[in-house]
């Protein structure tokens, strides 16, 4: 199809240099003035979460976030010491339970989670086979009882919207959400790879600089090799409604897919003081995984089978969710998690429960912080 050119315009620059895409790539240095932030590095993610919480928690709650920090560390280290792989999934909940808590806590969406429940049910239905046909009823916070929800305040804390209405999320359409695990979840499933890396995401701004944009660059090898389509990426990514498809030029458009913003923001002074808003316009819809080389981050889309669209939650969300199930099995069916181990999807589960922790551990930790934390890859002794 013929593509719409792309707008005109300059890459947004800092200090002569271009500006890096980040989920927080500024902050607030004084009255409406932002400025570049770098990546975070940290060996230990926990005092990164701590000092957020002495900086940033209100005080009336700063007591109780630093109780739950402690659990969630304890149970972590729990976790990571357990001699068998089966042990581990309960006490990974807890820990990302009190994270959690800490966390609204900080942010000052609740201000205790005194008597707060999960807000999650695992359920298997009659003759149901385990994992395959599991779900998670989720429930709406605070529910008729005047009782808070964890999941769903996590929700809140994460994207500033809850949940609309109870639902039931099934197990097998939160598995193919988690990025590092995707290809195994692939594999097991027979199915075509639904995560696709992001070569590089662009601020934009006009000549007179009085709009500013974002571009998302694909590589076109990426969804010819899965025959995904430039077309068929936008709408089952979720895009669609805020993207399109553009032309760089004729060169570019042969190995790369640029998406758009269709609607780009108007600003009045400095581009560098408003690209924290494009970032949060795509913040809930973009994955990302952390690393110790640069770029530190690597961006994907998650292309979603429009029947199951329902079932897509945030990324902290899915692996919160997930973490739930696993834990709720071992504590209730201990039996059960070594027979899924070694079932279709037992790379998978294994994967998810050994490498999945420490991202979801630097991923938080960016979320306290509000700036990209990650792993320094070489240590001087």
């Amino acid at each position: 199809m013929r593509l719409v050119q792309a707008r005109q315009g300059v890459r947004i620059e800092a200090r002569k240099r271009k500006v890096d895409f980040s989920f927080w790539p500024t902050v607030h240095a004084h009255k409406n003035r932002y400025r570049i932030q770098s990546t975070l590095f940290a060996l230990d993610p926990w005092l990164i979460i701590e000092g957020s919480i002495n900086k940033t928690c209100p005080a009336a709650a700063k007591d109780e976030a630093t109780a739950c920090l402690k659990q969630a560390k304890d149970f972590f280290q729990a976790a990571n010491q357990a001699g068998t792989l089966e042990s581990r999934p309960l006490s990974l909940y807890y820990s990302y339970m009190n994270m959690v808590k800490a966390f609204c806590l900080t942010r000052g969406t609740q201000t205790t989670f005194d008597k707060a429940q999960h807000g999650l049910s695992e359920r298997l239905p009659n003759q149901g086979v385990e994992l395959i046909d599991a779900y998670l009823a989720a429930f709406t916070s605070p529910n008729k009882k005047n009782e808070l929800q964890n999941f769903d305040e996590f929700l809140k804390a994460v994207t500033g919207t809850g949940m609309p209405a109870d639902f039931s999320y099934e197990i097998t359409k939160l598995l193919p959400q988690t990025v590092s695990g995707h290809r195994l979840w692939c594999s097991a499933s027979n199915a075509d790879e639904r995560m696709f890396p992001i070569e590089e995401i662009q601020y934009w701004k006009d000549a007179a600089g009085k709009n500013i944009w974002l571009r998302i660059i694909i590589a076109n090898e990426n969804l010819t090799r899965h025959g995904m389509s430039r077309s068929k990426l936008l709408r089952d990514s979720g895009l669609a409604p805020d993207f399109k498809i553009v032309s760089q030029d004729p060169v570019t458009d042969k190995v790369s897919t640029t998406l758009e913003m269709k609607s780009p923001i108007p600003i009045t002074g400095y581009a560098s003081d408003k690209i924290h808003e494009l970032s949060k316009f795509i913040k809930d819809r973009v994955w990302s995984v952390v690393s110790t080389v640069p770029p530190y981050r690597k961006y994907y889309l998650y292309a979603c089978p429009q029947l199951e669209i329902d079932h897509v939650l945030p990324q902290l969300l899915s692996i919160y969710a997930i973490s739930y199930y696993l834990g709720s099995i071992t504590r209730y069916r201990p039996h059960q998690l070594p027979r899924i181990s070694k079932d279709v999807y037992g790379p998978l589960i294994q994967d998810f429960i050994t490498g999945q922790p420490m991202q979801f551990l630097y991923l938080m930790a960016s979320e306290f912080a509000e700036q990209d934390v990650a792993k320094p890859a070489i240590v001087l002794q």
